[in-house]
């Protein structure tokens, strides 16, 4: 079973796919059933949720920092 952070490593992979393919082939912002749908707004939200799964993946393993005293 896929620890949490493998699961996030792998949400996170996936949005940084949908990036990378969106910006190969851009897609403009639509209009549908009376809702717009901003591409750019869409790219910006999933920077914004890498990020935010970036901080929490580093928040479970967090850096140790350790001093040694050579006498």
């Amino acid at each position: 079973m896929p620890t949490v952070a493998e699961n996030l490593n792998t949400t996170i992979a996936g949005y940084a796919t949908a990036l990378a393919a969106d910006s190969v082939n851009p897609q403009p912002t639509y209009t549908l059933d009376g809702k717009t749908v901003s591409r750019n707004e869409w790219r910006e939200g999933l920077a914004r949720l890498i990020t935010a799964l970036q901080k929490t993946v580093n928040a479970q393993s967090p850096y140790v920092v350790s001093t040694k005293m050579v006498l």
